[in-house]
């Protein structure tokens, strides 16, 4: 079989040669008929300007390619490092005066990433909720209190959600960010251990030295401001058992449909400082490309694994533990533990988790237990999951959604290594979370 790159390779040649065609019989109409300069770039501008821009993006996916085959970090991940989270906690990123005011024009506010904020006192928040508990549909969840009255660093605008389990889209939100180690521990919600980013209502923070905008009465008045709703029982809940509500399973209601073409949201995670203006470059040059080549009927980046059959899932004996060195296994072997539809035991291995081949991380914890969002009952894992120091989804290929959930690894898919410096940055972040089957 010929290697992925060799279609990409043929593209990106065949585009090259295509915009150098389109050029010179520009330049023979011109010299040939003396045909007016301007009329002439009119005829072969619009070719010319699609087939440069399909090489160029034929060269960054081959640029990726080249790094993904070499072992290197990814490319996007590299460029948007600045943005990531401990990036964001040690002070580096500093919103502009620029994106502060089209912040306000683009996202309705001017919390961006980097920014300095107070959280309201637990009081204060509680003012705003309606007698579920909620703001504008988002749960102010009781793992949140600890925030409450502190100082917090905001680590992403999150201006869209990918609605797990129902519509299974990228849906709009408005007027919310996740804060710097603000991970939902499971506390109050049977010990769920799927480490969600929390998200906040931009109501529930000020800018240090302003005036809370938080505090206004909700519309509805709540029975009791004393606790917020931990479970729900539903009915029939002695067959079903309990049915927990907290923001992941309230995802599809807080949200509202995204056209499927939106300039808006593109722009957003750039204003709102999610990603870097470079990163954003290599993402839509391979969007582009991408899209070139399924029209084609080539390969993108990166290829997926394909199989004709399912091998064997027989899990390893369970061996890694928390602060154990790994390794992310070459494709190669990673895909000879998959299935036909990319799963081992039920578990999505996606795109976004290929370029996390090769590299070097720490084991954050086992994963045995996570709320369905659909549901809202406990699953508990017939196979733990392994979950890795820094490595969350990027959003990349989910039209830069920011809820930077934890990417959940088959042990299979990772190999112990001797404790030592990573090469590689541990700390970028890749692909959506799945849930393995039950």
């Amino acid at each position: 079989m010929n290697h992925p790159a060799s279609s990409i390779r043929k593209t990106t040649l065949a585009v090259t040669i295509a915009a150098a065609v389109v050029a010179a019989l520009a330049v023979i109409v011109y010299l040939r008929w003396k045909a007016h300069l301007g009329l002439t770039l009119t005829a072969f501008g619009v070719v010319e300007t699609f087939t440069i821009a399909a090489a160029a993006c034929g060269l960054v996916v081959l640029n990726r390619t080249r790094r993904l085959d070499s072992g290197a970090p990814d490319l996007f991940l590299s460029l948007n490092e600045p943005r990531a989270e401990p990036s964001v906690a040690s002070g580096s990123t500093h919103p502009g005066v620029v994106r502060r005011v089209l912040g306000r024009a683009v996202l309705g506010h001017d919390f961006l990433v980097g920014d300095v904020v107070e959280v309201l006192s637990l009081a204060e928040i509680r003012a705003t909720l309606d007698e579920r508990g909620r703001l504008d549909g988002l749960p102010f969840m009781p793992e949140m209190e600890r925030l409450c009255g502190t100082r917090a660093t905001v680590f992403r605008c999150v201006d869209k959600i990918y609605d797990y389990g129902r519509s299974r889209k990228m849906r709009s939100v408005d007027n919310c960010v996740s804060l710097v180690g603000s991970r939902c521990d499971g506390a109050a919600h049977g010990g769920c251990q799927a480490r969600c980013l929390t998200l906040w209502n931009t109501r529930w923070l000020k800018h240090p030295g302003r005036n809370s905008r938080g505090a206004t009465p909700a519309s509805q008045p709540a029975a009791t401001r004393s606790s917020f709703p931990r479970t729900l029982a539903p009915e029939g809940s002695i067959e079903t058992g309990i049915r927990y509500v907290c923001q992941f399973t309230e995802l599809n209601a807080l949200s509202r449909p995204i056209p499927s073409v939106s300039l808006m949201s593109v722009l957003k995670p750039l204003v709102a400082g999610n990603i870097t203006a470079r990163a954003l470059i290599v993402a839509m040059a391979t969007r582009w490309f991408n899209r070139l080549q399924a029209w084609r009927g080539g390969n993108g980046y990166p290829v997926m694994p394909m199989r004709a059959s399912d091998p064997p899932q027989i899990p390893p004996p369970a061996s890694l533990s928390k602060g154990d060195t790994v390794v992310v296994k070459p494709l190669q072997e990673i895909a000879k533990t998959l299935d036909r539809n990319n799963k081992n035991r039920g578990l999505w291995f996606d795109a976004d988790m290929i370029r996390h081949c090769g590299q070097r991380y720490e084991v954050l914890d086992r994963i045995a237990r996570i709320i369905d969002n659909v549901s809202g009952r406990m699953l508990e894992m017939k196979h733990p999951c392994i979950i890795l120091q820094g490595v969350d989804c990027s959003g990349e290929f989910q039209r830069f959604g920011a809820q930077n959930e934890y990417v959940f690894w088959r042990e299979i898919w990772l190999e112990r290594v001797a404790s030592a410096p990573n090469p590689a940055d541990a700390d970028t972040a890749s692909s959506r979370r799945a849930h393995p089957d039950e």
